[in-house]
């Protein structure tokens, strides 16, 4: 057991990132972005403008925050809204599949609304020589199921939270 955590101390992000990314831009339409979300067995992207530049990123508890909720449904109207009947999880989280129902769509929302919308432009980002340590340690300090690899400005790769799970159950 040991060596295998040694072994793990040695991982680097490089080593488990994901390297074919799934991108957004930021005028894509929530329905769109939904549907490849749903397609692709994923529950966020990074959006990247058409010049390259990351510029933020869209999860599907974005999506489904309290605030974009109305009557159970997701709204880009702003107000009071109440997650309907999803509840927070124990950490205080909400659960990310509520998203994947098409038909919890307000019509608005389905039509108009964008990922610019409702992607959060803070991106939280590593570079591809931090460790394992570290990137778990950042996951868990920004409560976050994904953060983006980046060289510089350019992004480089993706690292979930599975991608962890996939290296710790390969190494020990």
């Amino acid at each position: 057991m040991s060596h295998n955590i040694q072994t793990l101390s040695k991982v680097k992000a490089r080593d488990i990132m994901k390297r074919s990314v799934f991108k957004l831009e930021p005028t894509m339409t929530i329905e769109d972005a939904v549907t490849s979300f749903s397609e692709l067995h994923i529950s966020g992207a990074p959006v990247v403008d058409r010049a390259g530049k990351l510029v933020g990123v869209l999860s599907a508890f974005d999506i489904a925050k309290p605030e974009n909720m109305r009557d159970g449904l997701v709204s880009t109207r702003r107000g009071e809204y109440a997650l309907g009947e999803s509840s927070p999880d124990d950490d205080g989280s909400y659960d990310e599949d509520v998203v994947f129902s098409m038909e919890d769509y307000s019509p608005e929302v389905l039509r108009s609304g964008t990922v610019a919308d409702l992607m959060t432009n803070e991106v939280i980002c590593v570079g591809p020589d931090a460790s394992l340590k570290d990137v778990c340690a950042v996951m868990v300090k920004e409560h976050i199921h994904r953060v983006m690899v980046t060289d510089d400005t350019k992004l480089v790769g993706i690292i979930s939270s599975l991608d962890v799970a996939r290296c710790v159950a390969a190494h020990l």
